[in-house]
């Protein structure tokens, strides 16, 4: 028979281990609360010094659109802002840059003139511009339909507002993600109605505002800012063939870019933040940022 004291003992002892076990777990628990809090607040700094680094890559590309403004000059592939900025190292991190002109590319906006309503000539235009991508024409008559079902009414009358970003194709009927993804390097869905500046717009886009303007045609035409950027639509005109120039839109032609998105990145530590804006640079000096998104 075991004494007493010694079950008192052995009683202690199993208590002392298991209020040890409870005290070394607890500790651990908290060490570890703490370890990731402190993994939490290095993220959050990481996530501040990115984020301010890609507001320092817009206000950056802002300015260089501003001077650009300033000189008076022909927007082509050989100005500074359409070089894009590589990754530079910085103290802790990186940040990067990239410029992505607009005004060469088909404007779902023309679809509608400056009061909301329909545009003839644009819907045409989108059409053709379909055609000579290899795309039904069905898919504009879709599209205007999606638009009109749309329309609001402002001072009672009915008006349509243009699409907010490319990727609402998919909700039209045709569209798949995968069209969209084909033709996306060539659209833009804009605020308003912009013209095409000629050194960057394609022979497929342009070709669509011309009705008997064929794409080769258009190529051709387009062959002679490879050498020397276009100054004027005069410049881009005359090198179509004759029977073809007076067909050409030349309120639609333009050298000079309004809209243009900025492609921002940073990386500090485990973060990497990637922004995009749309900047407008026909209303003020400094370019006007109309919206940021974070796309990764």
């Amino acid at each position: 028979m075991i004494p007493v004291q010694f079950k008192q003992r052995g009683v202690a002892m199993i208590a002392a281990l298991m209020v040890a076990a409870l005290v070394a777990s607890v500790a651990g628990l908290l060490m570890l609360r703490q370890q990731r809090a402190l993994q939490q607040l290095e993220i959050r700094k990481e996530t501040a010094e990115a984020r301010a680094a890609t507001w320092s890559v817009l206000q950056l590309v802002r300015l260089t659109l501003r001077d650009d403004a300033r000189a008076g000059q022909p927007d082509h592939l050989l100005k500074p802002w359409a070089v894009p900025i590589p990754e530079i190292k910085i103290e802790n991190g990186a940040m990067s840059g990239r410029l992505t002109e607009l005004n060469g590319r088909f404007n779902l906006a023309n679809l509608l003139d400056k009061d909301g309503q329909l545009n003839p000539a644009g819907v045409a235009a989108f059409k053709k511009f379909l055609l000579n991508l290899g795309q039904p024409v069905v898919l504009a008559d879709a599209l205007v339909k999606h638009l009109q079902s749309k329309a609001i009414l402002v001072a009672g009358k009915s008006k349509i507002l243009p699409l907010v970003d490319v990727n609402e194709l998919t909700q039209v009927d045709g569209f798949s993600i995968e069209l969209v993804r084909q033709i996306e390097p060539s659209i833009v869905a804009l605020p308003v109605p912009t013209t095409l500046n000629l050194n960057f717009v394609s022979a497929e886009v342009l070709s669509a505002w011309g009705p008997k303007v064929t794409v080769s045609a258009a190529e051709q035409a387009l062959v002679k800012r490879r050498s020397k950027y276009f100054s004027n639509p005069a410049d881009f005109v005359q090198q179509l063939p004759k029977e073809m120039q007076a067909d050409i839109p030349t309120a639609m032609l333009a050298v000079n870019s309004q809209f243009f998105w900025a492609d921002m990145g940073a990386r500090f530590g485990n973060v990497f933040l990637q922004h995009r804006a749309l900047l407008d640079r026909s209303q003020a000096e400094m370019p006007t940022v109309l919206w940021v998104k974070r796309i990764y």
